[in-house]
């Protein structure tokens, strides 16, 4: 009786050991499904108050939830380094999405998958994930071609939509003959702008939770197109967030400087090959800094080296290192550094924080003082203390200016010493009102934006992000003078900065002042001598002040240096179309536009040009209209857009562009056409009306005269 006794549970281990097939390394899919700035509270799993986001509680049904899983910094680009690595973000040396790439000599999980024999992939949706970061190493295919995507002129011109990224995943799982592959897969929704369908708005539910919403739909798709494949029972997946999204909970609409709950409690669920169930729930503390040592764990492999982070497999208590260095980067303010251990929280900060999670998850209830949060704090310290002090590094300044063009923040504060830096909750509310001034100007009401921005410089002058995004808007309203005051403080607290040389050297251009621009540019030259960008703009003045050999000798120069830099591929377009050769000229455009949909000021007014003269009235129509929705100051695609729309035979329409222009951003030809357009449509007195106005404005203009003589003949 005593062996059956024995043999019987030994029986049962054995029966549901074989009740699916052997899990190995090379046939087990493995998926590391990443949803942007997502708060745990949002998702049904980990919340009885959100709405029900089916898709995780069906992955949850299949696998294990941790109810109590953290990031290491509400940032996209460091927190992904550190799930790719296992380190936490002093150790990956990625301290914030602008200014770092990843170059440590540990193996990312990518490059560990690949060394293990897998095939390796990687699909994005935000450029801030672009492999110039370093963050695709050992993808054998990694899909971030963003930049080309169209949208409005706003962060959402540089992500793409998740629907699309999905569907470039799955196409490639399609061409896939065996299951031996590791896929990263990343979608945006619900990082801003919240932009839900239409099924998923309501009364009552903000777009941010309609954002929640619509993602867990996208990824319910791409799980049951797994099914399908035959590859969802026997995959390993990882489904989580990179961070949260304050929603003003603590002052922050959206992330990025505070180290709240909102801000770091992430969803995570962890589903294993065949839907291995150790356990259902998992209320221990873990981390983002966990998931490429579980990977390792439960597939009996090596770590490639040692980790922050703890096998989610092994029950092991973790304590929860966090940071914020991005108000400091970016704003001038103190840095943040939080510490999770059990179910207290401290942030250190100049106003110190500690907070109860269990009894008080909002954190409303300060409970700073006590000898548990001193102890944390000491050794908080300590462990900050030991830290390496990583700075941004200089970035690409074209590619910066195109980041900044679309409201994206990357200047970087340039630190005085011994300059004491204020507490983030003393100066959020500059951060919110400066995020209206940016939403303002990408809707073209530049003239209260800048207002708005020179309300924040009065309060704080310290803001060096602020004083180049008001220089850059200035710019785009045609206050000149106050954008070059604007880049001129710039040069002087950032003397090695090209940046705001481009950017003063650009007002000159536009103003027709030439030989100003032509300063500045040399000035660029004269610091960075390899720059391709400084010459391409030394060609494009002596293309305005028509000297057209030195245009050919520093374009050639640009070009040499960068084949592929966009500025030079764009003027050298516009010389086609001066030398008659228009396809040319097309192709040119097209190319830039391929890279950067936005492109420079008059790039899509050009093309509509090139179009034009190819008979080709309904693109050159399109890229005028996109010439106003990029650069809502630029008058002439408003001209040029309402000559068409009139040879096409619609007066009205024609005459409604031109009045949108004239509000805007007028030139003598708009009132001009307002008039001849009224005339012909047999309204003299609308044309008289405006004809008046355009000669109280630019009284000696020859267009305007030649109409006068028409309409008022004996004069």
């Amino acid at each position: 009786m005593r062996k059956i006794f024995y043999l019987i549970p030994a029986l049962i281990v054995l029966l549901s050991s074989c009740s699916h097939p052997e899990v190995k390394f090379n046939n087990t899919p493995v998926f590391v499904i990443i949803i942007d700035t997502l708060r745990a509270d949002h998702v049904s799993v980990f919340s009885k108050k959100a709405e029900r986001t089916r898709t995780w509680e069906e992955l949850a049904g299949d696998g294990i939830a941790f109810t109590h899983a953290y990031s290491h910094i509400p940032l996209t680009l460091p927190s992904h380094t550190t799930m790719f690595t296992g380190l936490i973000p002093p150790h990956t040396g990625v301290r914030d999405n602008i200014g770092f790439r990843y170059e440590k000599k540990d193996k990312t999980l990518a490059e560990w998958m690949k060394v293990n024999g897998k095939r390796t992939s990687g699909f994005i949706s935000t450029i801030v994930l672009h492999h110039r970061t370093g963050i695709s190493r050992g993808f054998d295919f990694y899909e971030d071609n963003i930049e080309n995507k169209k949208g409005v002129l706003s962060l959402g011109g540089i992500q793409r939509k998740g629907k699309e990224t999905i569907k470039l995943a799955e196409k490639w799982i399609g061409k896939q003959k065996d299951p031996n592959f590791f896929m990263f897969l990343h979608i945006y929704e619900p990082h801003s702008p919240y932009i839900p369908p239409e099924k998923y708005r309501k009364e009552g539910r903000s777009l941010y939770e309609g954002e929640v919403l619509y993602a867990d739909e996208l990824i319910g798709g791409f799980l049951k197109f797994l099914k399908n494949k035959k590859l969802y029972k026997k995959a390993l997946i990882i489904m989580a967030a990179d961070h949260g999204e304050g929603l003003k909970d603590h002052g922050e609409s959206e992330h990025g400087v505070f180290l709240y709950n909102e801000a770091l409690h992430v969803p995570l669920v962890l589903k294993l090959p065949y839907s291995e169930r150790p356990e259902k729930k998992v209320e221990r503390n873990v981390g983002l800094s966990d998931l490429f040592p579980t990977i390792c764990d439960y597939f009996k492999m090596k770590c490639p080296h040692r980790m922050d982070g703890i096998s989610l497999l092994k029950n092991k208590k973790h304590e929860i290192y966090s940071e914020s260095l991005y108000g400091k980067f970016h704003y001038g303010w103190a840095p943040q550094y939080s510490l999770i251990r059990g179910k207290y929280h401290l942030i250190l900060s100049p106003i110190r924080e500690f907070y109860n999670l269990k009894k008080d998850p909002e954190e409303k209830k300060n409970f700073y003082g006590f000898s548990t949060s001193r102890k944390m704090e000491k050794e908080l310290r300590g462990m900050v203390a030991n830290f390496k002090e990583d700075r941004p590094k200089k970035v690409d300044v074209e590619f910066l200016r195109k980041l900044q063009s679309l409201g994206y923040v990357g200047t970087i504060h340039q630190q005085v010493k011994g300059e004491i830096l204020p507490d983030p909750k003393t100066k959020i509310h500059l951060l919110e009102k400066m995020g209206k001034a940016l939403s303002m100007a990408r809707v073209g009401k530049y003239k209260d934006a800048s207002r708005t921005l020179d309300e924040i410089l009065k309060e704080d002058p310290n803001m060096e992000e602020v004083i180049s995004q008001a220089a850059r808007i200035n710019e785009e309203a045609g206050n000149y003078k106050r954008a070059i005051e604007l880049y001129k403080e710039l040069i002087k607290r950032r003397p090695d900065d090209i940046s705001p040389l481009i950017g003063i050297g650009s007002v000159y251009h536009r103003m027709g002042k030439y030989d100003e621009a032509m300063k500045h540019v040399d000035l660029i030259i004269e610091k960075n001598p390899k720059l391709a960008l400084g010459y391409s703009l030394k060609a494009m003045v002596y293309y305005y002040k028509m000297d057209y050999k030195n245009f050919e000798k520093y374009l050639k120069k640009a070009l040499k240096l960068n084949p592929k830099l966009d500025h030079a591929r764009y003027i050298s377009g516009l010389n086609d179309i001066r030398l008659g050769k228009i396809k040319e000229a097309v192709e040119e455009f097209q190319f830039v536009e391929k890279k950067n949909v936005r492109g420079y000021l008059d790039m899509h007014f050009d093309l509509g040009v090139a179009y034009a003269l190819q008979g080709n009235f309904e693109k050159a129509k399109e890229e005028y209209k996109k010439e106003i929705r990029f650069f809502p100051t630029n008058p002439k695609p408003y001209v040029n857009l309402a000559i068409l729309t009139r040879k096409e035979g619609d007066l009205v329409n024609a005459i409604h562009t031109l009045l949108i222009g004239e509000k805007i951003a007028p030139v003598p030809e708009t009132y001009y056409f307002i008039s001849l357009f009224y005339l012909q449509g047999r309204n003299s007195r609308a044309a008289i009306k405006w004809l008046k106005r355009g000669l109280e404005r630019y009284p000696g203009n020859p267009r305007l005269l030649s109409l006068k003589s028409i309409l008022y003949p004996h004069q």
